[in-house]
Formats: C-alpha cells, sequence, structure tokens
C-alpha cells in the first residue's frame, strides 16, 4: 500500500509491521503534504496539530475542497475537537473507510 503519514513528531510505526509490502512517504508540515496529495495514495495517516498555523485539519478541508479521496483515512490525532471535526467532516463528503486511533 502507498501511505501518507502526516505528524510533525511521531513516526509510523504501525505501518512498518512484519510482511507488510508499504510505501510510506512521512510529512511534517501542511505545505509538505498539499504537494504531495495529489499522488496516488491508498491510505493517509492525519495528525491534526502539526506545530504551525495551518493543521491536520486543514489538509482534510484541502481534501474536500479538491475531491482528493483516498480510500482509507486513518486520524490519530490526541486533540479531541479536531478528531470529532475531521471525522465529521470525511464522513460527509467522502464514502472512505475512516479509522480513529
Amino acid at each position: 500500500m502507498r501511505i501518507l503519514y502526516i505528524d510533525d513528531i511521531r513516526y509510523p510505526e504501525r505501518w512498518h509491521q512484519e510482511g507488510m509490502d508499504n510505501v510510506i512517504t512521512v510529512v511534517r508540515t501542511y505545505k509538505e503534504a498539499i504537494e504531495l496529495l495529489n499522488n496516488r495514495y491508498d491510505v493517509i495517516d492525519l495528525d491534526n496539530d502539526l506545530g504551525e498555523e495551518k493543521e491536520g485539519y486543514d489538509i482534510a478541508k484541502y481534501m474536500v475542497e479538491n475531491n482528493i479521496e483516498i480510500p482509507y483515512i486513518y486520524i490519530h490525532t490526541m486533540n479531541p475537537v479536531a478528531r470529532k471535526n475531521m471525522v465529521q467532516l470525511f464522513e460527509r463528503y467522502f464514502n472512505s473507510e475512516i479509522i480513529v486511533y
């Protein structure tokens, strides 16, 4: 699977399991994510708090505004308000499978 992992600090340990053949792209900022979103990914694994003005929720809004639907959306933010907002946004506009962890 092709995975876009967005987090300013953490690394994508869950995607490095033995026997999984994944291509993981790690990005740390909103700008990096936006530049790569037009590539074809099977999974986006998204944090909200990126330590800058633009956050994960802004990435989610960009995806909706530009109709960039990814089949599997993982949300791993510890921010409960942002998590709820991202889930509601994706559920309203996409048919993706949404996994919160």
